[in-house]
């Protein structure tokens, strides 16, 4: 029988194959790739013990806070709380540590256990119903799984993956609904978009492009279906949405602002370009290319997408569901481009659509050329998940002329390989801070607080350490009152050892050391003591002098006239009901305007800081402080420093246009 090759033009049907032999080993093959895959994230943790990063830290904080009250019968404050997150993802890690223990590997282990599987099978069912085999749909699952970002995000605790699996099954439930024609799928996609929006805020980015296409190729006419899935999504989304309107409302305008011309709000690496720019248009493609799936797979996903277009073009079959896709992935990169708030991990919900779209073609071109394309695509797979988990090698790059040096997505560049993973490669050992937050509970320690000078690294950072601290039993403090602290209390800060300093408790891969006080530590340098449990002796103390910068960062007070009329200010602020405060840390560079300073005015004023908020998230009901020169014609300061400049105040957030400037002590603007 002589080989015939498939036309890529004709259209696929939504079929679903006869069951049999080799139905049975694609769906093995699945269930094999997603017990490795977990399997993987559960021996990357027994060997890496790095601090969590920020969100990762932040989001673990989360969980668990929220098994805290689970565990206290608080049943329904994981849904009356809010954290600028839905609870979905929070609450699959809290009842995780149910099971596993109070621990953040609990917490991740839960979602990878929850989400993977859910991931997989939702771009299985969609492979399958688009390009109607078995064989799509696992291609597709695999891509998936496969991905650089997924795989190494499902070794942290970062709802943009859990979005991802999410949005994935609910795409399979609406096609399989028939667009609304079968009531029960209909019901079940309702649940599942519902949950997705539980999940994450923008989850209506990613579902919205795909609801629109259904509708209009006939799905507004199943209004029996349509209702069941709108009553469905309506029940289970609204009453948080609704519960937290006001909060949602100013995240929203945050997000979706126009790009500053505050002093420092746009934060590094350009992640507020202006919404009108070639910039902002590309910035999500060169995330694909560089960061998210890099080249290989973007490859992949455009000759799909092109064939998807052509095979459009030259047939219009009511069946072929490939323009659902192509409706759905376009949405989801206009609207988060038009989202001005950018980070890498925002577009990775859409991984349904690239995932299908860049392997389902393969099923479609003649058998020869299919087995080739085949290993193919399952080599780099391989490649992405085993250099990601290992962290096997370097990143391969091809730079074009031109090419902006330090830049986040690498633009102008092409990425062939990477185990860098975003923002976790292989495991890493750095220190033992778990060991040195356990030994700080044996030896009756009850708080700790880190400084906040220089915990700002993402291996060393606030919310990763809180959750090392909540991890041994300690109670993390987040706002400064050094002067209050007890023998009980504990402050630790991270600082590079000298040739006169005494060695730290711990030293970390920077070549940076962890140190210890027991105690209030606003005291003369020379009866400066460290602790360090586990060593000989367990107390010891500083001899030499400390120098300025380091004065600076264990007793960051601001005085004088600045402290004064700071504090006025941020009292004010207080009486007139502002909620939170952020400052311009990009202005935050002087002893009468830095950070830790800044943070315990906030906390005598009352004023929470706190330290995983956007300056774009401000809502105008919070403050937003910067030091900036007095211009002529400019807004008025509420006050000048020693230097000539002036302290402004904004309301909401300061990446709009024309941002809101307000001194309370001036009287209302």
């Amino acid at each position: 029988m002589s080989s015939v090759a498939a036309d890529p033009s004709t259209p696929p049907r939504e079929s679903v194959p006869a069951r049999g032999r080799g139905q049975s080993r694609e769906l093995w093959l699945l269930l094999a790739g997603v017990i490795a895959f977990v399997a993987m994230t559960v021996w990357w943790l027994t060997q890496d013990d790095r601090v969590q990063d920020w969100d990762n830290g932040m989001h673990t904080v989360d969980a668990f806070s929220i098994h805290s009250q689970l565990a206290a019968g608080h049943l329904t404050a994981p849904f009356t709380e809010f954290d600028n997150y839905p609870p979905l993802g929070h609450l699959i890690g809290a009842l995780g540590m149910f099971i596993g223990g109070i621990s953040p590997a609990s917490v991740i282990v839960a979602s990878n256990v929850v989400f993977v599987p859910l991931l997989a099978a939702g771009c299985f069912g969609v492979g399958r119903l688009v390009f109607g085999s078995e064989r799509a749909g696992l291609l597709a699952a695999l891509f998936a799984l496969g991905t650089p970002m997924i795989v190494s995000e499902m070794h942290e605790f970062l709802l943009d993956p859990q979005q991802a699996a999410m949005v994935a099954v609910s795409v399979w439930a609406i096609l399989a609904s028939r667009r609304f024609e079968r009531l029960g799928y209909s019901a079940l996609a309702g649940a599942l978009v519902g949950l997705a929006m539980l999940t994450k805020e923008t989850s209506v980015v990613f579902v919205g492009g795909l609801l629109l296409v259904v509708l209009a190729r006939g799905g507004w006419r199943n209004w029996r279906g349509l209702l069941a899935f709108a009553i469905v999504a309506g029940a289970i989304t609204l009453p948080w949405y609704i519960y937290h309107y006001d909060q949602l409302a100013g995240l929203t305008g945050g997000a979706t602002g126009g790009a500053s011309v505050a002093a420092g709000a746009n934060a590094p690496g350009g992640v507020t370009p202006s919404r009108f720019s070639r910039k902002n248009a590309a910035w999500y493609f060169w995330n694909l290319l560089n960061e998210q799936a890099l080249a290989p797979l973007t490859l992949f996903l455009m000759i799909g997408v092109a064939v998807a277009v052509w095979r459009i073009a030259r047939h219009r079959d009511a069946e072929d569901l490939t323009l659902e896709l192509l409706g759905g992935g376009l949405i989801s990169y206009l609207g988060m481009t038009y989202i001005t708030l950018k980070d890498p991990r925002y577009t990775l919900p859409a991984l349904v659509y690239i995932a299908v779209l860049g392997s389902g073609w393969i099923t479609t071109v003649r058998p020869s050329a299919r087995r080739w394309l085949t290993v193919a695509l399952l080599t780099i797979v391989l490649v992405n998940f085993i250099g990601v988990s290992f962290g096997v090698g370097k990143a391969v790059r091809v730079t074009f002329t031109g090419a902006p040096t330090n830049s986040l997505l690498h633009e102008r560049s092409i990425t062939l390989y990477s185990p860098e993973g975003w923002l976790r490669g292989g495991p890493e050992h750095d220190g033992d801070l778990p060991e040195l937050m356990r030994g700080l509970k044996r030896i009756g320690v009850r708080t700790v607080t880190f400084d906040a000078v220089s915990s700002n690294d993402v291996d060393f950072n606030t919310a990763g350490l809180q959750v090392l601290a909540l991890e041994a039993g300690l109670k993390p403090t987040s706002v400064y009152n050094l002067a209050g602290l007890g023998p009980h209390d504990a402050f630790v800060l991270r600082h590079v050892p000298q040739p006169s300093d005494p060695q730290p408790c711990q030293r970390l891969n920077d070549g940076s050391g962890v140190y210890v006080v027991l105690g209030n530590p606003v005291m003369p340098f020379e009866l400066y003591t460290f602790v360090c449990p586990g060593r000989q002796p367990l107390f010891y103390r500083r001899t030499a002098p400390l120098s300025l910068d380091v004065r600076v960062q264990l007793h960051p007070e601001i005085v004088g006239s600045s402290r004064a009329m700071l504090l006025s200010t941020l009292l004010a602020l207080h009486r007139h009901g502002i909620q939170v405060m952020l400052f311009d840390r990009a202005s935050a560079n002087a002893l009468f305007f830095q950070p830790t300073g800044l943070e315990r005015l906030a906390e005598i004023a009352q004023i929470p800081v706190p330290a995983t908020l956007a300056p774009q998230q401000l809502t105008p009901n919070d403050a937003y402080l910067l030091r900036g020169p007095v211009r002529s014609g400019g807004p008025s300061p509420c006050g000048r420093f020693p230097d000539g400049t002036g302290l402004y105040v904004i309301l909401g957030n300061p990446a709009v246009t024309n941002p809101h400037y307000d001194c309370p002590l001036h009287g209302r603007s």
